[in-house]
């Protein structure tokens, strides 16, 4: 009655972002569920939809995950993808993981941080480069894992932190699901 007096809109509810439903390709559900309620922005719902295939085989390394959170209008909340790629330097990479990001002013800031081959971040994006399978376990060349995480929204300071901790959460879930065999460099997980 009050709402309807003054002419404000009704209250909605404010969603929960639930630590079973976190896609699982994140990682650690705990340490993605505090992450993940400092970062998302207030909706009534989010809905997690998180797919992954493939891994290590006598062929080498095909493993493919993605990630979406979205709102309760479908809208693209949060993105995290993983794929494997053959070896290639770290600036070819850096190259090449700006344009699978949702907007070219989420990559415009990217600043480097500690993990694995190479690691980038901004307020909205993070990506990390990281080394998986060696030559000598290939018996070909080496094969890597390309991770990043975008919010669908900007972001600042604190999101970028935030991201860091996500994309190294996925990207500890990513390396064992994987089953790679060279070593993988994340300071202070």
């Amino acid at each position: 009655m009050c709402a309807y007096a003054f002419k404000l809109h009704p209250f909605k509810s404010q969603g929960e972002v639930n630590s079973a439903e976190i896609c699982q390709s994140l990682g650690s559900r705990a340490k993605s569920t505090v992450v993940l309620r400092m970062v998302l922005p207030s909706r009534s719902s989010y809905s997690f939809d998180d797919s992954i295939s493939g891994g290590h085989d006598t062929t080498g390394l095909s493993y493919r995950s993605m990630c979406q959170v979205t709102g309760d209008s479908n809208k693209i909340l949060l993105n995290a993808r993983t794929e494997s790629l053959a070896s290639e330097s770290g600036a070819s990479w850096l190259k090449w993981v700006k344009t699978t990001a949702l907007s070219d002013g989420f990559v415009r800031s990217l600043t480097s941080f500690p993990a694995g081959a190479e690691a980038v971040a901004s307020g909205n994006f993070a990506a990390i480069f990281i080394p998986c399978i060696s030559e000598v376990e290939n018996r070909s060349q080496q094969y890597n894992i390309s991770l990043s995480v975008e919010l669908g929204r900007p972001g600042g300071d604190s999101t970028r932190s935030e991201l860091i901790k996500l994309a190294k959460n996925a990207a500890n879930f990513a390396h064992g699901k994987a089953g790679c065999d060279m070593p993988l460099e994340l300071p202070n997980r």
